[in-house]
């Protein structure tokens, strides 16, 4: 697949480390791991992990009953269909479910407040009351049911019974979240600061108190006092069950890292860090620490636990970790002085990326004659708007993998729609590092023809590829050279846009093929179809990807070139989703696949049962009877 042709003339070379994924417009909002869903609609996510958004409405009257009816059985399942309807709102049509699991509840205080919480939402108080009453007398002491309790006395008027029992709510179970923040926050209106610290000092002296610990070291902080604040965390992690519950790390990192104090972050929460856990919450803070102070590679880790917990709703989060970690040591490569002169060879795919010589899925698509002609597309250059004026790292961005996927599709068009074998070729950096090279400069008809000249590369015609993304829309030129004799025999070109590139290059595919047709009569492979318009942007993205992957697993490549392997899948799954019936879709997906196996195989755990979904849902067994 390499071919070195030796030192490189050509000219602001960037080359790119290739990495996938969604970046987030705000960092920030993915603290917590999901996204704030619409007013209008709920967020969730289907079998596949795909995340959907549906109508409020549509959630109340279709999904809510179903979703009860499977958990009605099961007080664990019910209680969270129950909280999840409360925090999305939707109170009243909880009644039933909460009543039942008052009622069947295996941790009856947890039905108790449930059923209660419903009731005083429905402005039943006394019947509150008497549910959080009775099970005190019956059931004894518990501080959830006193805190609710202590909310019925509040809401009713009587003020000093519900500051009796909310106190000995606290003295019940000192870290009891909403009991000890109520309690506080009334000193606070009290007496302020000074009434607020006393309270917690108060509750600290407890013996099995560590929330307030948390508090008074945020004090400190705010303070400037680092010192003490060290001092309460090591009481309260001391003190805490183990392992360290999560909201304790949550705080305990957030308040650090929003003081800046990094290296603490890290020394006090990597060691109690548990994915399965403390999830995404406690995972953002301290991979953001740990990539703050250049620590990519615990930061590399932690992320790639977090991925193994196959989260939907973690995705977005991930997936900007993914592409930052990448950033990261692109800069750094820079920050060290990228290299100036390069060895740069030559990638080459035969035929569709996705149907390599000896796949077993050649046998489906129309042999081609060993007499073909060979026509080969030479990619790799481009214009950017902001040029660099020397070689420098890079992440790949859209216009570089463009460079790579036009070649790619125009030489599957033509071994698929014309009697020309296809071929695509891709710069490549050698040395002194690995990686995609876009270069600033066209190539000359005279050295595209020289690299198609080498016995190996052998071809007979050779087109460069060209793309000016300088100003929306994008230009691509194509000019075809005779090899034998380097004359032009040719030239099309075609604007688009780079979000809907279907709006001109499959115009412009059409041309290239009818330019060829003087070498043969066309014979299209039936089994080949290009995805729609509607996932052609997708499709083009895919086939770079899917070199990307190939490339990785080459000798010499470091092990941090590919990033974004959740979401390269997950894009390629969604695309057959798109067009279930799509035979090169299909492909792609079980290549990349198979070369991700044995390049990430904890990346493909995680994704095999989605892939043996769809399999199930959307049966091709033409395709999937082939060993990969």
């Amino acid at each position: 697949m390499e071919t070195v042709l030796g030192e490189s003339e050509l000219q602001d070379a960037a080359v790119e480390s290739n990495t996938e994924g969604a970046m987030a417009e705000d960092q920030q909002s993915l603290v917590n791991g999901t996204a704030t869903p619409p007013a209008d609609g709920i967020r969730a996510f289907d079998s596949y992990g795909r995340e959907v958004i549906v109508p409020r409405e549509e959630w109340r009257t279709n999904v809510l009953p179903g979703m009860v009816r499977q958990a009605w059985e099961n007080a664990d399942q019910l209680y969270m269909v129950i909280l999840n309807s409360l925090n999305d709102g939707f109170v009243a049509e909880m009644t039933e479910a909460a009543e039942r699991l008052y009622a069947m509840d295996s941790v009856p205080a947890r039905g108790a407040c449930m059923w209660s919480i419903v009731l005083m939402q429905t402005g039943r108080m006394d019947e509150a009351e008497k549910v959080l009453s009775g099970f005190t007398a019956n059931q004894g002491e518990d501080a959830s049911v006193l805190v609710n309790l202590a909310k019925v006395y509040a809401e009713t008027g009587r003020r000093e019974p519900a500051e009796q029992t909310l106190w000995h709510a606290i003295e019940v179970e000192p870290n009891h979240d909403n009991g000890l923040g109520w309690y506080a926050s009334q000193a606070q209106e009290r007496g302020g600061d000074e009434a607020t610290r006393e309270v917690l000092e108060r509750v600290a002296a407890m013996p099995s108190s560590w929330r307030a610990q948390l508090w008074l070291a945020r004090g400190e902080l705010n303070g400037g006092g680092l010192g003490r604040a060290k001092q309460y965390y090591a009481e309260a992690l001391e003190r805490a069950p183990k392992p360290i519950p999560p909201d304790l790390l949550m705080q305990m990192s957030g308040d650090l890292g929003s003081k800046g104090h990094l290296r603490e972050l890290i020394e006090l929460t990597a060691p109690h860090f548990v994915p399965q856990l403390h999830g995404m919450a406690v995972g953002n803070n301290l991979i953001k620490a740990l990539v703050d102070t250049g620590n990519l590679e615990p930061a590399e880790q932690v992320k790639a636990s977090l991925w193994a917990q196959n989260r939907p709703d973690w995705k977005d989060a991930l997936a900007f970790w993914d592409a930052e970690i990448a950033r990261q040591r692109v800069a750094g490569v820079n920050a060290a002085g990228a290299p100036q002169q390069l060895q740069v060879g030559m990638l080459r795919v035969d035929g569709p990326i996705w149907l390599p010589p000896g796949s077993p899925a050649r046998g489906l698509f129309r042999a081609k004659s060993a007499a073909a002609p060979t026509v080969t597309f030479l990619g790799g250059t481009a214009e950017a708007p902001q040029q660099p004026s020397q070689t420098e790292m890079q992440m790949a961005d859209a216009l570089g993998r463009m460079t790579r996927s036009l070649p790619l599709f125009f030489a599957e068009q033509v071994e698929m729609r014309t009697a020309a074998a296809g071929r695509a070729m891709a710069l490549w950096a050698v040395s002194p590092v690995s990686g995609f090279v876009v270069s600033g400069q066209r190539w000359p008809d005279e050295t595209a023809v020289q690299a198609v000249k080498v016995p190996e590369n052998a071809s007979d015609y050779v087109v460069t590829v060209h793309v000016d993304g300088e100003v929306e829309p994008w230009t691509t030129e194509l000019a075809f050279v005779r090899s034998s004799d380097g004359i032009r025999i040719g030239e099309l070109q075609a604007e688009f846009s780079p979000a809907t590139p279907e709006q001109g290059l499959a115009e412009l595919a059409d041309e290239v093929v009818e330019l060829l047709s003087v070498l043969g009569p066309a014979e299209e492979s039936p089994a080949y179809k290009v995805p729609g318009p509607r996932t052609f942007a997708s499709y083009l993205l895919r086939l770079e990807q899917m070199l990307a992957v190939r490339c990785a697993s080459m000798e010499g490549v470091p092990p941090n070139f590919l990033n974004g392997e959740h979401e390269i899948l997950m894009g390629e799954l969604d695309l057959c989703l798109a067009e279930p019936a799509n035979v090169p879709a299909r492909l792609l997906l079980q290549g990349t696949f198979a070369a991700m196996e044995k390049l990430k195989p904890e990346v493909t755990r995680d994704f095999a049962g989605k892939l043996e979904q769809l399999k199930r849902d959307h049966p091709m067994p033409d395709v999937e009877d082939l060993q990969f």
